[in-house]
């Protein structure tokens, strides 16, 4: 049964589950895509509900959030699409099918899986990210300077890391926390990616500010990108300017790594400054020479966040994302039961 999670009344419309899958919704949804009309999600939920003929006792179903089950569905649908490239978003909140949707729209499918769409090398590499971030615990704290081109994995190895050993409970909630707050970062670096230079530049700063930098008198300051000098921001740690930290940022897709030319550019722009801290930060990774450039700076200190770390460290310090549920889980107390002596 599924219970109200803070009045504690039960709901029938929560316990009953006929909403077909998001298996099941995803063929329906790139059917009602393949018209090539671009649509926002209410539109495309309401398509999608009249395409499946759902029944109106189905549509009542909701989640324990209040949500209808069936919208919940398709949106999860459409958010797994748009990560596997079989759905495109042209605007915010919209969705149009792409060359890649209309392939799998014509299998004519009644339903298609996560291990199905593994055929994409856009969801692997989706995929891979999000199991990388759960191998270090996600936090950013855990996750290591890193380089070099990220592992895809064969799709055997995809399958067998889909098979979960048996836990407990407790380790099951854990494991379900930890895959949703990787899906997130995930999803949070490929906005960032997005996003403008200018958003970038301003987002990587108001990072380092949430993080301490700055102290309680200090001062940040986005530079913007024309005549920056090969700084994007500086971080003032005292009322006086006498500490400062310099940041570069750089929004780059996953093709293309910083290298080391970059880092001795910004080693130059620092030395030119008189300044011997400096941060810089792409959404994408370090070459194996940028991490020894940045490693064999003499002059101060060098801190190189990739895209990983990046986002990893927006949700540890709250900046870009915000909570969106919470759960409590309860354990007898022993005491309780004691008899008094």
């Amino acid at each position: 049964m599924d219970f109200e999670p803070v009045l504690g009344i039960y709901n029938p419309s929560m316990a009953r589950d006929n909403t077909p899958t998001i298996d099941q919704f995803r063929p329906a949804v790139l059917r009602v895509l393949a018209d090539g009309r671009e649509r926002r999600l209410t539109e495309l939920g309401d398509d999608v509900a009249r395409h499946m003929c759902l029944a109106p006792e189905v549509m009542e179903e909701t989640v324990p959030s209040g949500q209808p089950r069936y919208r919940n569905r398709i949106a999860w649908a459409c958010s797994s699409f748009a990560q596997a490239g079989l759905v495109l978003r042209p605007k915010r909140g919209q969705y149009v099918i792409s060359d890649n949707g209309r392939q799998v729209d014509s299998r004519n499918l009644t339903e298609y899986t996560e291990q199905d769409m593994l055929e994409w090398p856009k969801w692997q590499q989706y995929q891979s990210e999000i199991r990388e971030r759960k191998s270090f615990g996600n936090a950013a704290a855990d996750l290591p300077a890193s380089s070099g081109v990220r592992n895809e994995g064969t799709l055997a190895e995809w399958q067998e890391a889909s098979a979960s050993p048996t836990k407990s409970p407790l380790e099951m909630v854990e494991d379900a926390q930890a895959d949703w707050n990787a899906k997130v970062s995930t999803d949070l670096r490929q906005r960032l990616q997005d996003s403008t230079p200018d958003f970038f530049e301003r987002a990587v700063i108001e990072l380092l500010w949430a993080m301490g930098y700055g102290g309680v008198h200090g001062q940040k300051q986005h530079l913007g990108r024309s005549n920056d000098g090969g700084v994007d921001g500086v971080i003032r740690e005292d009322a006086l300017g006498l500490g400062k930290v310099y940041v570069q940022a750089k929004r780059y897709a996953d093709s293309n790594s910083v290298g080391n030319g970059e880092i001795r550019n910004f080693i130059g722009a620092l030395d030119s400054r008189g300044a011997n801290k400096g941060v810089f930060i792409t959404t994408s990774r370090f070459t194996n020479g940028a991490v020894e450039a940045a490693a064999n700076y003499r002059h101060g200190t060098i801190v190189l966040i990739d895209g990983v770390k990046l986002s990893a460290l927006m949700l540890d310090h709250g900046v870009a994302v915000q909570k969106a549920h919470e759960i409590t889980l309860y354990e007898l107390d022993d005491d309780f039961f004691e008899e008094d002596e």
